[in-house]
């Protein structure tokens, strides 16, 4: 009698043991999580070299705010129009860059195109053309010792040739060039997508 009772008394203990054990959760370990700053890097802009000149476009800035446009004219332009790009190219290989200045805003543009500025390297004008579109084309001949400039007016290729101390001023009223393409030697100027220029702010 006294051994069955035991038996019981073991054979209970035994499943309470079980039990206890079944019914325990085993809590997973968390690991810490280390924190990793990853710096991501802006994407840089790239630009054709010959647009990129800070100092000279703060000399552009001021021949514009004090020479070209009066006080009338910037009293009235908004400062999302104030902006301008900058092309430097020798036109007449005497080893000196001229500068294009390229007013691309709408506050300079018109149905036909836009105005640009030619300057010498001094910064005084040399042709102000307007309703021009870009992008230009500069090819390696020359006529009268300065560059040919191509531009595209009423969908026509024009023929921008020197004399007399400057180039034509309004493409539109040139006549369509003897070609329809500028030779796989020119210089593009102030084209988005195959020289984008940087732009500045006057």
């Amino acid at each position: 009698m006294k051994k069955t009772l035991l038996l019981f008394v073991i054979v209970g203990v035994l499943h309470a043991c079980k039990n206890k054990v079944e019914h325990q959760v085993t809590e997973p370990l968390e690991q810490p999580v280390e924190q990793v700053d990853v710096k991501k890097e802006a994407p840089k802009e790239i630009y054709a070299s010959q647009s990129v000149n800070d100092a000279l476009a703060e000399q552009i800035k001021d021949f514009i705010t004090t020479q070209y446009l009066s006080e009338g004219d910037l009293n009235i332009i908004d400062a999302s129009q104030r902006k301008f790009q900058l092309y430097q190219i020798d036109l007449n290989n005497d080893g000196k860059n001229e500068v294009f200045v390229n007013f691309m805003t709408s506050y300079f543009c018109g149905t036909g195109g836009c105005t640009i500025l030619l300057l010498s390297p001094e910064l005084k004008t040399i042709t102000r053309f307007t309703v021009t579109r870009t992008p230009l084309w500069v090819e390696p001949s020359m006529k009268n010792g300065w560059k040919i400039i191509l531009t595209r007016s009423l969908g026509e290729l024009k023929e921008l040739t020197y004399a007399n101390g400057t180039y034509p001023s309004n493409p539109s009223m040139v006549e369509k060039a003897p070609y329809d393409a500028a030779s796989g030697h020119a210089e593009i100027l102030f084209d988005d997508n195959f020289s984008p220029p940087k732009t500045y702010s006057f």
